[in-house]
């Protein structure tokens, strides 16, 4: 049931048109855009000597990506299912309604490990992007990021009456968590006391993350604590609070 649940929701996902070409254009146009600039792949006294296309816009394109599909299309997707009454006919069925969330949960997760794949891949080959120096580090980054920022687009679907609420609210929460989070302007550019904020907003503590593991460092501490508690905090609050009706 659970395989036939997400095939039906990945035709829902890739029947609205807006949604995957949001998901794949924004993210693949930041890399393009500012990847094909001349000072790109050069070393730059701006990032620390390093290059920026690793260490700044590949990880801003992924973080970017990751923060529409959880923050936006995923709680305006299950907030919807309540509101046209999807997840009350599953309540009175067989099947329990949280495999909904599941299947909505892996159809977002498929699209995020295709267009991360494209930009880590298609970086390579067409921009000659350095792939990440610390594997191991970007890999641990990329899963609590992932893991924190559903968490939270998982507590909008769970407070949000209806889609169009849930979307109000994602986009609410994005725009600000992509200003202090160091993503319009990088964090060495912020100032000090928003330096700590940017590593701890979700959205901030994985890009950041994302950016030391790709040029070889290691994620700070505080980065992967904000993440876990992110994570924990939301998803024990989403479970408690979410309504299916």
């Amino acid at each position: 049931m659970l395989t036939r649940l997400t095939a039906v929701e990945a035709k829902l996902f890739l029947r609205d048109p807006g949604a995957p070409l949001t998901v794949i254009g924004i993210p693949v146009a930041l890399l393009l855009v500012f990847g094909l600039m001349p000072d790109a792949n050069r070393p730059s006294e701006d990032f620390g000597g390093q290059i920026p296309l690793s260490a700044f816009i590949a990880p801003l394109s992924v973080a970017i990506l990751l923060g529409m599909l959880a923050l936006t299309l995923f709680p305006a997707a299950m907030a919807a299912h309540r509101e046209k009454g999807v997840l009350r006919r599953l309540a009175a069925s067989p099947v329990p309604p949280s495999r909904l969330i599941v299947a909505q949960l892996l159809v977002n997760l498929a699209a995020a490990l295709v267009v991360v794949l494209v930009i880590v891949v298609g970086g390579r080959l067409v921009l000659g992007l350095a792939l990440p120096a610390n594997p191991g580090g970007f890999l641990l980054s990329l899963v609590l990021g992932v893991v924190a920022l559903f968490s939270v687009g998982l507590l909008i679907a769970a407070l949000a009456p209806t889609g169009r609420a849930a979307s109000g609210i994602g986009t609410a929460a994005f725009f600000p968590m992509l200003a202090l989070g160091g993503v319009w302007v990088p964090k060495e550019d912020l100032p000090g006391a928003l330096q700590h904020v940017a590593d701890v907003l979700p959205l901030g503590a994985t890009l950041n993350a994302l950016r030391a593991t790709w040029t070889g460092g290691r994620p700070e501490p505080l980065q992967l604590a904000a993440l876990a508690v992110f994570a924990l905090v939301c998803g024990a609050v989403a479970t408690r609070v979410f309504r299916w009706s």
